[in-house]
């Protein structure tokens, strides 16, 4: 997703306006032997200054705090990221390219207790609002890895038909059986066999 449009007195100070590319949804992933999913869970946000050029530096948030049926990791198996459990955010320092590349660790909480639909996440460069991605989680369960509870969450998830973000793994503002095509390849992968060794509450 790409925002633009600038503040008319900062062009020349490198502060970053709504001119920012952001992924429309985001999956919280499992680890395998202390490395992140990354293949299912990458992402990366790029953030310019009123210029258009590279605001390297910028300070990136991913903010799941509305998103009450989600938590993050509170170790992501990354030394760039630095997570504040209180407030369920992730942050991230923009390179000199103005990328912060992130595969977010976390999961939900269990069958029948999904809550967020589509666009729960925050994403925030600077303290500006530049994207409101959907969140979902293949470890729905929050435990043991991504697992036969987690697809028993997922079936819950689509049976109620409703389009609850946690289980839309294909950003397609449903849930549906792509979703799960896509979550038995993640489960079928062996990158998803530990879940969070401690949670976000």
């Amino acid at each position: 997703m790409v925002l633009c449009a600038c503040f008319p007195a900062a062009s020349s100070a490198g502060i970053p306006c709504t001119n920012a590319t952001t992924p429309s949804c985001v999956s919280l992933v499992c680890s395998n032997g202390g490395v992140a999913a990354a293949n299912a869970g990458q992402f990366t946000v790029d953030v310019r200054d009123c210029a258009n050029r590279p605001y390297a530096g910028a300070v990136i948030v991913i903010d799941l705090g509305s998103t009450l049926d989600m938590h993050f990791c509170a170790d992501q198996l990354d030394p760039g990221v630095t997570v504040d459990c209180a407030h369920q955010r992730a942050r991230k320092v923009a390179d000199a390219n103005g990328s912060a590349t992130f595969t977010l660790l976390g999961g939900s909480n269990g069958a029948g207790n999904a809550s967020t639909l589509l666009g729960g996440g925050k994403i925030f460069s600077d303290g500006l609002l530049i994207g409101s991605p959907t969140v979902s989680a293949y470890d729905l369960d929050g435990s043991g890895g991504v697992g036969a509870n987690d697809m028993s969450a997922w079936l819950g998830d689509f049976f109620t038909g409703q389009p609850y973000g946690r289980s839309d793994y294909d950003c397609s503002g449903y849930v549906g059986a792509n979703d799960l095509s896509m979550w038995l390849g993640a489960f079928a992968s062996g990158t998803m066999t530990t879940s969070c060794g401690a949670s976000c509450p």
